[in-house]
């Protein structure tokens, strides 16, 4: 009967660890205590916390690096406009998938790859309403349309920062589109 609640105790304990329902260190704990410490190398964790920490560094230099190269693809290269927004598509979807990453595994500073991703779509957006669109007006449209996204983003992430940027920055274009129709 001891040896059933034993096992009973140990398969539970593994699901905890399999699951992320307890630390991985206190299920290595409990599984040493209860199996007198036969099982407590079944299994090795992939991957040490320094090689996670340079992983996700790698990962925040390349994004931040991002910013000066999707200006310098933009504005100083004489790409052909699709190549502009297939490389800013790239940039801004790496850039997503590196704050998917590290909102996933919990890092502190995941936002920063929100705060760089949100920038790269205006840039993309932007880009893309000069290349397909004339107008000023819908090149503005498409502006205001990008931070009302953030103020949405903003209100919904619990981002004090970007909701005051966001604001700003909506405060200042609509006044933009405002000067604009009374000068033309």
């Amino acid at each position: 009967m001891a040896a059933e609640r034993t096992a009973i105790i140990i398969n539970e304990i593994k699901y905890w660890k399999e699951h992320r329902m307890l630390p991985e260190a206190y299920c290595d704990y409990l599984l040493a205590l209860y199996t007198n410490g036969e099982d407590i190398n079944e299994s090795v964790p992939v991957k040490s916390s320094n090689q996670w920490t340079q992983a996700v560094g790698i990962h925040f230099i390349l994004t931040v690096t991002m910013i000066p190269f999707s200006f310098l693809v933009v504005y100083f290269t004489e790409f052909n406009s699709l190549l502009q927004l297939g490389i800013l598509s790239f940039f801004w979807i790496y850039s997503v998938w590196v704050f998917l990453y590290c909102r996933k595994r919990e890092i502190h500073f995941h936002h920063f790859p929100l705060y760089i991703s949100l920038l790269l779509l205006l840039l993309l957006t932007t880009t893309g309403s000069i290349v397909l669109t004339a107008s000023t007006i819908i090149q503005s449209g498409t502006i205001l349309s990008n931070f009302i996204l953030w103020l949405f983003i903003s209100i919904d992430k619990k981002h004090g920062i970007l909701k005051t940027v966001s604001i700003l920055c909506i405060l200042f274009t609509s006044f933009y589109i405002i000067l604009k129709y009374l000068t033309s």
